[in-house]
């Protein structure tokens, strides 16, 4: 008897363009009236999609909408960092390229999602892994660019490179929280002398404790 192969059937073109379309609009409703303030009938208005087309995409309501947001933003935000760092001669300059990237991410909408996950998602494990995809994305690229620094040569072995990557996502934080805060004052800085003087700070203690 001949066994049948079971096939894995792919969204078509036009399933990723209409799910793209929902997100990019959903995206945009719960900027700017909150989590709380956005209906699924709206999103669905908004695209001009039918409610099943809707629970179609997203079977799981508004919540499962709202982490496919968060999800796009990541995944959108990570391609970038990836692209920036690709061309990078050594650690140095990918870091540094790395944090300007950062420094022009839009950190103050994701706040917005941010928040509302914190006030607005009731099931605690479902918030706990969307924050930890926030962070492990991120944490695992630049763990990368720290072990292929280890293994270059260019640092030493002494601290391991998933410490090294806590390190700088601590400064990292540290580092855009001080220039949200920022905007709209009248102090302004140049990223790539800020991004410089980061990576030097960072580079500089790594050093140290190197051949301490």
């Amino acid at each position: 008897m001949k066994k049948t192969m079971h096939v894995e059937s792919r969204p078509s073109a036009g399933d990723r363009e209409t799910r793209q379309k929902i997100l990019e609009a959903a995206q945009e409703l719960f900027l700017s009236r909150g989590y709380k303030g956005v209906s699924m009938k709206e999103v669905a208005e908004e695209v001009q999609v039918t409610s099943a087309a809707l629970y179609y995409h997203f079977p799981g309501g508004k919540q499962d909408l709202f982490f496919s947001i968060i999800r796009m933003m990541l995944e959108e935000w990570t391609q970038g960092a990836l692209l920036v760092t690709t061309q990078a001669q050594g650690l140095r300059e990918g870091l540094i390229k790395l944090t300007q990237y950062l420094l022009t991410l839009p950190i103050d909408r994701f706040s917005i999602l941010a928040r509302d996950i914190h006030e607005n998602v009731l099931d605690r494990d479902t918030q706990r892994v969307a924050l930890e995809q926030l962070q492990n994305v991120f944490v695992q690229h630049v763990t990368n660019l720290f072990q292929q620094a280890i293994d270059a040569g260019e640092i030493s072995r002494e601290i391991p490179a998933a410490v090294l990557a806590t390190m700088y996502e601590g400064m990292s934080i540290s580092l855009l929280r001080s220039q949200h805060l920022a905007i709209g004052g009248t102090e302004r800085y140049d990223a790539g002398q800020l991004a410089g003087f980061v990576v030097s700070v960072l580079l500089r203690g790594i050093a140290d404790q190197g051949t301490s």
